[in-house]
């Protein structure tokens, strides 16, 4: 890979190739989200109440979409193709499948026309994250509200075309039937690659459930042939032009501190950097050998804290240090007294249970690339809540936050247990000193010792 063009495409790092679109120019808005159209840059101004043109310009305070209008969540091009763009991210639970379902029954298009735009804090509205299975009741319902809203408009815009009524014009593989005047026009010729600028209403009409004929139904996983060919893309395994490639050197036990470090050896490597802050220190290098190798040649001493819980004082440690605040009812209801309750109880029973910690294990340990350019920092990570890695990113290196993108190609599962950015950190403090594009894929054994 020696171009970016060869790169998992950030828009959408599951195709097996990149869109037409990826070599038009395009611009990204402070609310961070991007349409694209095969023709070209697109900047918004209101046409007939929901459209916008290419190539005008509205003042800076009205060019952007709200994140409650149907253009945050769809654009449909000249050719009549579907992005989608959402916060929520793919960890193997295939949702970029059920949610192009989902799109394509109320639009009434084909799933194979729809594109994914997922996780990309510059291009898709704001998410909490991808967690407590909230996508399908969630963002499903969203997604099936703003395509309903988008078909009811598309349907209007054909009716204008024809100055006729809406009554009788339905929508179908992606055109506006108008079957009484043997009429048809396709999506794309409709919008030709505008905004559909009409906000979204809780009122629109959907289709039933029991005339569902995409939605909950099988269907081929979308871009099943990448993934059973071995060609799909993983952070793990991105390449960037000019890359090298980090590693970083774990504490002995939690929270101690790194007191002296003789790194001679590994800075006398060809082609390894030593990166230092405070506690923090890694290598980098030009292939993953020689940064282990260099990882291994520092000497380093640490203060550690004696007093830290083992596995067989755990539990009575946990008891002892537990905040008060956090063992009360997650609902807040404080009300009654356990103490009463039990002296009042005509049986008791009390029994102590120990469970062991469970390792959250994804398939694919934490990974990151980080890349400055300009100024701004660009993460491509394994992460369930890629806004909440960017707030991480921002307060770490004191940015304002349209100065730092962070992108979650898809991921090789989490589990609950990637919701912080800690190789995301790790990658931009070794790049911000190489000035270079780092990646860091941690071990096993560093997910087992060191994960969240």
């Amino acid at each position: 890979m020696d171009s970016p063009e060869n790169l998992p495409h950030p828009f959408d790092p599951a195709q097996d190739e990149l869109p037409p679109s990826s070599k038009h120019a395009f611009t990204i808005d402070r609310r961070k989200f991007l349409k694209l159209s095969g023709g070209g840059l697109i900047v918004a101004f209101v046409l007939n109440d929901f459209l916008s043109f290419a190539g005008e310009t509205l003042p800076q305070e009205s060019a952007t979409a709200p994140d409650g209008g149907v253009s945050a969540w769809i654009h449909i091009d000249e050719e009549g193709s579907v992005r989608i763009y959402t916060g929520k991210v793919e960890f193997g639970q295939n949702i970029r499948t059920s949610l192009s379902q989902i799109v394509a029954e109320e639009l009434k298009v084909p799933v194979s026309s729809i594109t994914m735009v997922m996780g990309d804090t510059d291009l898709v509205p704001y998410d909490a994250g991808t967690f407590g299975s909230r996508t399908t009741p969630q963002m499903g319902t969203q997604l099936r509200k703003a395509a309903a809203t988008a078909r009811e408009a598309l349907i209007e815009m054909a009716a204008k075309n024809w100055n006729t009524p809406t009554t009788g014009l339905t929508a179908e593989n992606g055109m506006v039937l108008n079957r009484a005047a043997n009429k048809k026009i396709g999506y794309g010729a409709l919008t030709k690659g505008r905004q559909i600028l009409r906000s979204i209403s809780d009122n629109v009409p959907v289709i039933p459930a029991t005339e569902w004929k995409l939605a909950g139904k099988s269907v081929p996983k979308v871009n099943g042939r990448s993934f059973i060919t071995g060609k799909h893309q993983y952070v793990s395994d991105m390449q960037l032009p000019g890359m090298l490639y980090g590693k970083v050197l774990r504490a002995p036990s939690y929270d101690a501190k790194l007191a002296d470090a003789n790194d001679a050896k590994a800075k006398a490597m060809p082609g390894v950097m030593v990166v230092r802050d405070g506690n923090f220190l890694g290598v980098v290098a030009p292939d993953v050998r020689t940064a282990g190798k260099a990882l291994q040649s520092i000497d380093a001493k640490w203060e550690e804290d004696t007093g830290q819980p083992s596995t067989a004082n755990i539990f009575d440690y946990l008891v002892k240090n537990a905040d008060g605040e956090n063992r009360r009812s997650s609902s807040g209801d404080t009300t009654g007294n356990v103490e009463e309750g039990l002296t009042a109880a005509d049986f008791k029973l009390a029994k102590t249970y120990n469970i062991n910690y469970i390792a959250h294990t994804p398939l694919e340990p934490r990974a990151a690339v980080a890349e400055w350019i300009d100024g701004k920092l660009t993460v491509w990570t394994g992460t369930q809540r890629p806004f909440g890695v960017q707030d991480e990113l921002a307060d770490i290196f004191k940015l304002n936050k349209d100065k730092v993108r962070v992108i979650v190609p898809d991921t090789g599962s989490g589990y609950g247990g990637k919701h912080s950015g800690e190789a995301a950190i790790e990658a931009a403090r070794l790049a911000k000193t190489a000035q270079k594009p780092v990646k860091i894929v941690w071990t096993r054994e560093e997910e087992f010792t060191w994960a969240y």
